[in-house]
């Protein structure tokens, strides 16, 4: 089982661990104004709490770490100069090691899209929404990009490797993306998950959260169309 521990000293008590817990591990004591751990066997290992709180108060220990997968070398460049004696994460170098990596991701994905589900029900697009629109406030950007296909031209870059995204867009009002390689598809081939499911879902709508807030735009879709090969969306684009 997984242990939690909350460095009492160190918490805020700002609540954020008690809002974002997906599966309320938590609650929070008015009387100290600190959370206390009350469901720990219902932690499932997303992290949310300690990747959320802003004093790093939350570890957790029994508890197998996903490998990285992808970063930016760029990035991790400049945080091997910054970040003197922190370790930083290992990129698996083997297929198999990366095989391992993807399997881990994929389970803890199903994970959270079936606790959301059953916690929200018809909000689940919500909760990619709000997830692509908080990627595009913390990624630094030197300048706000000055017309939807630039922001378009950004999030392309952003999401590759994971998803190859090939954008069509008529400089007006219509959109089309069609999505090549995506691991999000192998996985629920490995899984026999039919496509078009929650995780679909979660992601056009993590997609067009972070193309919408970065483009000041507000993005519909007309028509999802899933494939083994390749998915395909239509989105009508409003530009505020």
């Amino acid at each position: 089982m997984i242990k939690i521990t909350i460095d009492e000293d160190a918490c805020v008590g700002c609540e954020l661990c008690v809002d974002e817990c997906p599966t309320d591990v938590f609650e929070f004591n008015e009387e100290k104004l600190l959370p206390k751990v009350v469901r720990e066997k219902e932690c499932f290992g997303c992290l949310s709490c300690s990747e959320i709180c802003p004093a790093s108060a939350i570890t957790h220990e029994d508890i197998i770490y996903s490998e990285e997968y992808y970063h930016d070398n760029e990035n991790l460049a400049l945080a091997s100069r910054l970040a003197v004696d922190v370790p930083l994460p290992n990129t698996p170098s083997d297929d198999a090691h990366k095989k391992a990596a993807l399997d881990d991701l994929g389970i803890r994905l199903l994970s959270v899209a079936s606790i959301f589900r059953q916690t929200l029900g018809g909000s689940l697009p919500a909760v990619g929404t709000m997830a692509g629109r908080t990627l595009a406030t913390q990624l630094p950007r030197y300048r706000i990009p000055e017309s939807f296909k630039e922001a378009l031209d950004i999030a392309v870059r952003q999401f590759t490797p994971a998803w190859d995204i090939k954008p069509d867009y008529d400089g007006s009002s219509k959109l089309e993306i069609k999505v090549k390689s995506c691991f999000i598809r192998e996985l629920c081939k490995t899984e026999g998950i039919e496509l078009g499911g929650d995780l679909c879902v979660l992601f056009y709508n993590y997609m067009a959260g972070y193309i919408g807030k970065l483009a000041n735009a507000r993005l519909k879709l007309t028509e999802s169309c899933p494939g083994s090969k390749e998915c395909k969306y239509d989105i009508e684009v409003f530009v505020k």
